[in-house]
């Protein structure tokens, strides 16, 4: 009864979305892929400042007043392990990958502003796992239990961004975020008096989100903001960062940026230094490390992106990867003990832009 009992908890909190899961944040907001293109994947994600490219749309669109004519298109495979950890050992290992993320957008310039739209992938809410039931820890296991999720969120935007005075320009994107997840929970006994059991359900969500920034452009510093609006499962996010040209380090750029989600509320740090570096006058390399501030165990996440852009007349063609890891303590299955959860993932983008020019 008492096993019973915990697994028909399990069945409501589950049903009641209410679990964290870290990165890959299954129940509640899904992963967030802040990286759309090989350029912000390598560099750690960055959001206010980066590559003037079609991308921008989705994170800080005023890069791109005075933009060319220009079509993007990108595509990220990802794949992550999740490690529950008890005594130091590991006690039960997930993985999953997935495919089937990606961007397409373009931007043209009308006049004194510069207009674009696109579609991107900008969440992930796949889950695969498996976790043995035990009633007592120091009796064989009595069942197996299995989640499974599958689903995504989607951005579909439009922007408009131009220059206001000088070095300084501003953008603004809008569009729907589309949400739809299946989610399916199964548990298998062992023992004939305790019954099978089973939950599925389906998150579906569409609602106005938007992006804003400004950017300051300048011949050796570069500096920008930007502000993503909060909907039912995503957090606001808001980020500011800057670069300078280091012309005595080989023409290389250095850059930092700090992003905060969820301002004035749960205030959960990202922070982001990367260099961008030309090897000839069409390809550069791109590296960067990040860092955030949830500490579990003694541990702060970490990450390393590295990455590289060429340009082949008209076309720029890019690849980007970055690893990102950190400890927690949530499970996706509340009967599980252990001492803390090492998530991992690791994206791994390619992309290519082809400039039109101005005008058709």
């Amino acid at each position: 009864m008492k096993a019973l009992i915990g697994f028909t908890g399990v069945l409501v909190i589950l049903s009641s979305q209410a679990l964290g899961f870290g990165y890959f944040d299954t129940m509640t907001n899904g992963t967030v892929l802040g990286g759309f293109s090989p350029y912000t994947v390598a560099l750690g994600t960055v959001r206010a400042i980066g590559a003037s490219e079609p991308a921008s749309i989705f994170t800080n669109p005023s890069q791109l007043a005075s933009h060319p004519f220009t079509a993007q298109l990108s595509g990220s495979s990802i794949s992550w392990a999740e490690r529950v950890i008890e005594s130091d050992v590991d006690k039960t290992v997930r993985t999953m990958m997935t495919n089937n993320s990606g961007m397409a957008a373009v931007v043209y310039p009308a006049g004194g502003i510069t207009i674009g739209a696109g579609i991107a992938k900008v969440v992930e809410f796949g889950y695969e796992g498996m976790s043995l039931i035990y009633d007592d820890p120091d009796d064989p296991e009595i069942g197996v239990a299995i989640l499974d999720s599958e689903g995504s969120q989607i951005e579909v935007m439009g922007s408009v961004s131009m220059v206001i005075s000088g070095p300084l320009s501003a953008g603004f994107s809008g569009g729907s975020r589309l949400t739809s997840v299946d989610y399916q929970y199964d548990f298998s006994s062992y023992h004939f008096l305790i019954p099978d059991s089973s939950c599925s359900w389906v998150k579906e969500n569409s609602e106005f989100a938007w992006h804003a920034g400004l950017t300051l452009n300048g011949d050796i510093f570069k500096s920008g903001i930007s502000y993503s609006s909060e909907t039912l499962y995503m957090e606001d996010i808001i980020a500011l960062g800057g670069s300078a040209f280091a012309q005595h380090l080989k023409n290389a750029t250095i850059g930092f940026e700090a992003e905060l989600a969820s301002p004035l509320d749960q205030n959960l740090f990202l922070g982001k230094l990367f260099l961008t570096m030309p090897l000839t006058k069409s390809l550069e390399a791109l590296i960067s490390v990040s860092f955030d501030d949830n500490r579990v165990a003694n541990r702060s996440g970490f990450g390393f992106g590295m990455g590289f852009s060429g340009r082949v007349g008209q076309f720029t063609i890019g690849g980007g990867v970055l690893n990102r890891f950190r400890a927690r303590m949530d499970s996706a299955f509340p009967e599980e003990t252990s001492d803390r959860v090492d998530d991992s993932y690791t994206i791994i983008n390619l992309g290519v832009s082809y400039t039109i020019g101005d005008l058709l």
